[in-house]
């Protein structure tokens, strides 16, 4: 497959976990960005999950609070760097709204 990087997107409902991405086999994932984008008329909750080989759920953030009409990006606040994600490891997000865009940038490394 070689190395590549992908754009995974969702529209969110609300209270409904979406799997945005699926970590391909023989393959490890660096997630450079989250962008939430709130189009909805009240701030929303943002709760980001992983679970790893897509088995039990373990909370990266808590209640990530985005203003109506604003966007933010998770993960620029970071100071440990990227996200790493390793094969069948699944990231979900969860919306208090409707009307959320999210859009997840990662560099998926073949391992083969």
């Amino acid at each position: 497959m070689g190395n590549a990087y992908k754009r995974f997107e969702e529209t969110l409902s609300a209270a409904t976990p979406a799997v945005v991405l699926t970590v391909p086999g023989a393959t490890t994932a660096i997630v450079k960005s989250i962008l939430i984008s709130n189009t909805s008329a009240n701030i929303s909750d943002i709760t980001v999950t992983f679970s790893p080989a897509g088995v039990g759920t373990h909370t990266l953030m808590p209640l990530e609070s985005v203003l109506s009409n604003d966007y933010v990006d998770l993960l620029s606040g970071w100071s440990a760097g990227p996200l790493v994600l390793e094969e069948s490891d699944t990231l979900s997000v969860t919306s208090s709204q409707s009307n959320v865009f999210v859009v997840v940038s990662a560099l998926l490394v073949d391992r083969t």
